[in-house]
Order: C-alpha cells, then structure tokens, then sequence
C-alpha cells in the first residue's frame, strides 16, 4: 500500500535524483510527515509524533545501510569504469541487492509503522478511502507510454549526462512496446487498501496487514501482478544493460563521477 512505503519510495527518489543527499536526509522527516497529512489529514500531535519517531529509525538506516548502499554503487562505479560489457544477469544481480536493501530500510520502520497506525480514527480513514480512489483516478489518467519515456529518460540524463539519439530511439521503442503496467498496479493498490480499510477496526488485524506490508511487502502484491511486473522488471534491465553498452566515453566517465559521489554522500552521512 503505497502510503507505508513512505520511507521506502523517499530513498529510491532522493538517491535518484537528488545531487545532495544531505539535503534529502535533512528534509525527510518533513517528506514523510507532509505525505501522512496528505493521505490521512493529520493532526499536529501526529505530525510531530511520526517526525520525531523516523528521525530516530532514520538514524539507524543511515548507520547500518547507507554504507552497504555506498559498497553497492561503488562496485558499479569501478565495473562501468573498466569498460566492461554490461551483462544482464551481473546487472540484474546488483539491482536485488539494492532492492533487498531497500526492505531492509522499510523493516526498519515496521514497529513504528504499526503504532501510528493504531494513532489514526475512523474520521481519518475515511479520509484516506476517499484520498486514495482519488488518486487511483488520476494515476489512471496520467500514466502513458510517453510518460513512463519521459520518466525513464530523465533517469538516465541524471545518472550518465544526456542520452545519444540512437539511445532515446530505442527507448522509445521500448516503452512503446511495454506500456506502464498502470490498471493492474491500481487494482492491486486498491485491493490492499480495501484491505487495511478492513482491518483497521481490529487492532490485531491492524497490527498483522501494517506488519506484513512493511516487513513482506513482496508477498502483499497479488499474485498476477507480482509475475507481471517481474516479467516486466526484467526487460527493464535488459534495456538498461543495452542502453549502458552503448555510452559515450562522456557518459561513461559522468556515470562513474555520478555513483562514486552518491556513494561518498552515503559514507559521509552515515558518520554523522
């Protein structure tokens, strides 16, 4: 359910595409807590209660992952800047090792995911059903082939400098011929908040959905979108490799320069 993946989703985007990590990490708190009040229409108590409570598990990701996701980074670092050839499979490899890092960092938010969880009222999870479809329907809008190559283009600009036209032609291609997987992804996050809609009045119930979300969140997908998005997922990287294999030297020497920095900007706040 895309509200617990709070913490999750604001590594992935402020590792991505934000130049200064530091920043990010100074303002995460404030991301979070801005985006509880979004989909729960949050009191001040709330509010201050889940900064000052990811604060203290933040400090803990920053401590015990943030150098394992430096490793990571550098390790691509030195692969790209020995001219290689990209191979899938290494490729794929190192991106579930990111992942499975990544749930390490959701983890580490569980129990504090199940008590602000038990902080919300019935008035708020109204508001939230109400939020949500709200947003299911612009996500339905929204998502296109165009947009998931505009995304998918600005990604590779931050991370090796502009992309070659031969580059971009084929990722047009290919977001062409893999549109988004937008109904099946709503329709799975419609079913886990009818799910967690339900369970709220129970708190046993409550406590088991924000648990499995947060600490199996793999499972929590319904099985038929699991398998596609997989399917899915693996073409992705096969581009990436296809479109690595085909860097300029600017680019290769810009996407070292770029994965040695965030991987010193982790290293240097994880000593904080």
């Amino acid at each position: 359910m895309k509200k617990m993946m709070l913490p999750f989703l604001f590594l992935i985007i402020f590792l991505n595409s934000c130049s200064r990590l530091d920043v990010a990490v100074q303002f995460a708190s404030t991301y979070v807590a801005n985006k509880a009040d979004d989909y729960f229409d949050t009191n001040k108590e709330q509010a201050k209660w889940l900064k000052d409570n990811f604060n203290k598990d933040f400090v803990k990701v920053q401590k015990i992952i943030f150098p394992q996701m430096a490793a990571e980074l550098m390790k691509a670092a030195d692969v790209v800047s020995s001219k290689r050839t990209i191979d899938t499979m290494m490729l794929q490899a190192s991106y579930d090792r990111v992942k499975n890092l990544f749930y390490d960092v959701l983890r580490t938010f569980s129990a504090k995911a199940v008590l602000f969880a038990d902080q919300l009222t019935s008035k708020q999870i109204v508001y939230f059903q109400k939020t949500f479809d709200k947003k299911m329907n612009d996500l339905k809008e929204d998502e296109s082939s165009k947009d998931s190559y505009k995304k998918m283009k600005k990604q590779f600009d931050t991370w090796m400098g502009t992309m070659t036209t031969v580059q971009k032609n084929e990722l047009e291609k290919f977001t062409k011929a893999n549109p988004p997987l937008t109904a099946e992804k709503i329709y799975t996050r419609q079913l886990l908040a009818h799910e967690f809609v339900t369970a709220y009045p129970d708190k046993i119930s409550r406590k088991r959905f924000v648990e499995k979300i947060t600490t199996h969140f793999d499972d929590a997908y319904e099985n038929r979108f699991s398998k596609t998005a997989k399917e899915r997922n693996n073409k992705v990287v096969a581009l990436v490799a296809s479109i690595l294999n085909k860097m300029t030297d600017d680019q290769r020497e810009t996407l070292v320069e770029t994965l040695r920095d965030r991987a010193n900007q982790l290293v240097k706040i994880s000593k904080n």
